[in-house]
């Protein structure tokens, strides 16, 4: 028998080359060489390369440098054991390892422009439905709305307490302002025969704003003036645009007055024809009476 200088293998003097590994079989001695020259023979052949054990990978080609530390074969525990690489040990067997794909995680893909554009031509529409759907409501709602119709109200005396409305202190404050007004008219219109203009009842109340009888009053300040059959009158807006206080005054009948709620135009040409009193109304800090009571 003889044993093949490759992987160690005992086969039969008979083989030329390992069958095992391919390894030449050396030259036996010849027939007739004696013991000594037979020990000196093997003693001179090289040692045959380390046999790789069961479940190690065996170092085909050489490296190109010189290995040392941990995982070179000098560190290598066990005869013929494959050189260990740096790196955390997997518990695998290497060729497992090498059998397996490589799994690569892509990252996520970001939204593309046209996806964003669509998100907001959607978030547009429901914008535009929502506008379009509240301007239908609404004017659905003030289209069947019909306001009120003009009302007279009853008359009362000028007031001493504190009021108790919104609306109280609207009219109260229309029908102050009405009192001082008539006043500056009976003034310009006793100190003239003729028929009293915008410029003198100006000179004389320049506080208020004062208006031909066509021109609406559109708050207290604003006095709305025609000129009646032997009658002067004036209409004085409250500030909610909704009650308006008339007032008239001849040499005949004295001073009158009518207090409207509801009006939507406060102006001294459409003064009603009824509902007229001699109680003025607003408040008992105005000045006297324009008859001097």
């Amino acid at each position: 028998m003889n044993r093949c200088s490759g992987c160690g293998y005992d086969m039969p003097r008979a083989w030329a080359e390992c069958r095992k590994c391919g390894a030449p079989v050396p030259a036996t001695a010849p027939v007739g060489t004696s013991l000594a020259e037979t020990l000196s023979a093997l003693a001179s052949a090289p040692p045959p390369p380390p046999v790789p054990l069961p479940g190690t990978r065996p170092q085909i080609e050489p490296r190109g440098r010189a290995e040392a530390g941990y995982g070179a074969p000098d560190d290598a525990l066990l005869p013929g054991a494959a050189p260990r690489d740096i790196g955390p040990d997997t518990l695998l067997p290497r060729e497992q390892l090498a059998r397996d794909p490589v799994i690569t995680v892509a990252p996520p893909a970001r939204g593309s422009r046209s996806g964003i554009e669509a998100r907001t031509f959607v978030i547009g529409a429901i914008v535009v439905v929502c506008i379009v759907g509240a301007a239908f409501s609404l004017f659905r709602h003030g289209s069947h709305h019909t306001p009120p119709a003009p009302t007279i109200l009853a008359p009362q005396a000028a007031s001493a307490g504190i009021p108790t409305s919104l609306s109280a202190v609207v009219r109260i404050a229309a029908e102050s302002s009405r009192h001082t007004a008539l006043s500056a008219v009976i003034a310009v219109a006793s100190a003239n025969d003729a028929p009293i203009t915008i410029t003198q009842l100006a000179s004389a109340q320049p506080s208020f704003q004062w208006v031909t009888g066509d021109q609406p009053s559109t708050t207290n300040t604003i006095i709305s003036v025609a000129s009646a059959t032997g009658a002067v009158q004036i209409a004085v807006s409250g500030t909610n645009r909704e009650i308006c206080a008339y007032g008239r005054w001849s040499p005949a009948a004295g001073s009158t007055y009518v207090t409207m709620d509801h009006v939507t135009t406060c102006n001294a040409d459409t003064a009603p024809a009824t509902g007229w009193s001699a109680i003025a109304g607003g408040s008992n800090q105005d000045l006297p009476d324009e008859n001097g009571n």
